[in-house]
């Protein structure tokens, strides 16, 4: 059962690191490869990487407000092709709409990941008393950040921005069959309850204006330095060979 449980957690830890780490961050290290041999504008970068925000802030908000529990599993494998798919493509067009496009449904997708494996995980994790590893779970996203921004200087040598793309992609598909089979959500899982314990307490809600205003403060903060960092790190000699690390 142990043994068990650290696949499925491992198996959370794929689907953000497919999603988050490679399908909606791998852009910032990419994106001055991009720029190099396309001599693409920050402001068209600006436009693709608000693309990906605003299918992100949709994805989730939908997945937040539909009662999507009967079908998360199912859904979150969805998203997940989604999200390699869109990553790979990204490595097949030098078209600037369709990246538009294509960033768009892989901040939607990544959304949906996030939300649906957040909750799955969370749900078991809750079942068997160990909550305090959500931590290790939502790791996932850094520990993705971080492997794809070691991979990509090695993809772009042997295949330039267009394999990086579709190499990263590979590597998310791969990673996605873990996925498939140990973040299973059965029934065994759900156990009943009795009614003592279906009463829920639910928290006031005058908080939540503060909450999403405070995360919305914290992204201006951060999205547009996160975006651009390693093209601003390409920039200065200190940097230049190893830009993407910075990422």
């Amino acid at each position: 059962m142990k043994k068990q449980t650290y696949l499925f957690l491992i198996g959370g830890i794929f689907s953000l690191i497919i999603a988050m780490g490679i399908g909606r961050f791998a852009y910032t290290p990419i994106l001055p490869l991009m720029q190099k041999d396309l001599s693409l504008s920050n402001t068209t970068a600006g436009y693709i990487a608000s693309s990906n925000y605003a299918g992100y802030l949709l994805g989730a908000i939908l997945a937040g407000a539909i009662p999507f529990k009967k079908y998360r599993n199912n859904l979150l494998r969805v998203s997940l092709i989604i999200s390699i798919l869109t990553t790979a493509l990204m490595g097949l067009t030098y078209s600037h709409l369709l990246w538009n496009v294509l960033r768009f449904l892989s901040g939607f997708a990544s959304a949906f990941v996030l939300v649906l494996a957040s909750g799955i995980v969370l749900d078991k994790l809750a079942d068997i008393r160990k909550t305090s590893w959500s931590g290790l779970f939502y790791g996932g996203v850094g520990l993705g950040i971080f492997l794809s921004s070691l991979m990509i200087p090695s993809l772009n040598h042997l295949f330039r921005w267009e394999g990086t793309w579709i190499g990263l992609a590979v590597v998310s598909g791969i990673l996605a069959i873990f996925v498939w089979i140990w973040l299973d959500e059965t029934p065994n899982v759900v156990k009943k309850k009795n009614k003592q314990d279906m009463i829920v307490k639910v928290p006031p809600t005058k908080w939540l204006i503060w909450l999403i205003i405070a995360y919305g403060l914290e992204g201006l903060g951060y999205i547009v330095t996160g975006t651009f960092i390693v093209s601003i790190a390409e920039k200065t000699s200190s940097f230049q060979k190893g830009a993407t690390l910075v990422g």
